[in-house]
């Protein structure tokens, strides 16, 4: 389990409200005793912000909370969606004034990932994308994405790292950087040591991946810089708890996880609507060290042995020995 190192995001712990409750389910949180909640929560080690949580709150008063309850921050997200300016896109605007908005609030989040010593920034494009045939030109659409990320990148050389984190839809009907592949040709193309991908877990069940299979991808090119732990029943991302339905895929992401060596943060995503933050969030830890503890029980000569004859039976009979 030492292998493990798990974060949050501190929207888990405020209030959110949705399409048929746009007010939310609780009362507003200030990010102070967002920071304060997540605390809480035993085995979380660190926290995920947004460059926006700063137009409330200093990054010096930020950082004196996160420093005096013990944690670190471990990822500075960039919100280019939660505003009417994002309509048309963020990134990909065609307007030069709104797009260079968008990339200076980019910029932004890399200055407040130095001030407070997050190492990496999130780029979670939401309002990038299109909603009908023929609506955006996406020759021009993608090289405007690529060079916009390029220039984020470029400013935070040295120190912070961009993942790129990819979601099939909403808030659009189709997001530009809509699955795994995608993102990662996106990293490749870009070029730059410090850009790499971001895996939603909830996403990749979204996308209909498999959420294990992204993680072998992204190790492949050294891609996988951060990853965003929930669960879902697939066809939306529900940011559940983690290891509520998909436990079989959980732990093999989990598997994979491990055995690519992956060292970066297990970042909860999670909305809890109606339930307890720390709660719902003390759940998710325990279900991953419940399956992290699973792989340390694995029999992984027979697993291999039972893979190279690529019979299911015979790999779902490993497994099963250990969640039954």
């Amino acid at each position: 389990m030492a292998d493990f190192k798990y974060s949050s995001g501190l929207w888990v712990f405020g209030n959110t409200g949705d399409r048929f409750n746009l007010a939310g389910y609780k009362q507003p949180v200030p990010i102070a005793d967002q920071v304060r909640a997540a605390a809480k929560v035993k085995g979380i080690r660190g926290v995920e912000c947004h460059q926006t949580d700063f137009d409330e709150i200093s990054p010096k008063e930020y950082g004196r909370v996160v420093t005096d309850c013990g944690l670190v921050t471990t990822n500075v997200n960039t919100n280019v969606w939660g505003s009417a300016k994002w309509m048309h896109g963020a990134f990909t605007h065609r307007d030069p004034s709104v797009r260079a908005e968008a990339i200076a609030e980019a910029k932004r989040s890399v200055d407040m990932a130095h001030e407070v010593g997050s190492p990496s920034v999130g780029l979670w494009l939401g309002s990038d994308g299109f909603d009908y045939p023929f609506q955006v030109d996406y020759l021009t659409h993608w090289n405007l994405l690529v060079d916009a990320i390029r220039q984020v990148a470029v400013y935070a050389q040295p120190g912070i790292r961009i993942g790129i984190e990819y979601k099939l839809r909403e808030p659009r009907n189709r997001m530009t950087i809509g699955d795994a592949g995608k993102a990662l040709a996106l990293a490749m193309e870009i070029g730059l040591d410090n850009v790499g991908c971001v895996i939603d877990f909830g996403h990749a069940l979204q996308c209909r991946e498999s959420p294990a299979e992204s993680v072998a991808i992204f190790a492949r090119h050294g891609k996988l810089f951060n990853v965003h732990f929930n669960d879902s029943f697939r066809d939306w991302d529900d940011d559940m708890i983690v290891g509520t339905v998909h436990v079989w895929e959980t732990l093999e992401f989990l598997y994979y996880c491990r055995i690519t060596k992956y060292k970066g943060w297990f970042g909860l995503d999670m909305f809890p609507y109606r339930e307890d933050g720390v709660a719902a969030a003390q759940m998710a830890i325990d279900n991953l060290n419940a399956m992290a503890a699973m792989l340390d029980k694995l029999d992984l000569p027979a697993l291999k042995k039972a893979q190279e004859s690529m019979d299911a039976v015979a790999s779902q009979e490993v497994i099963r020995k250990l969640v039954f």
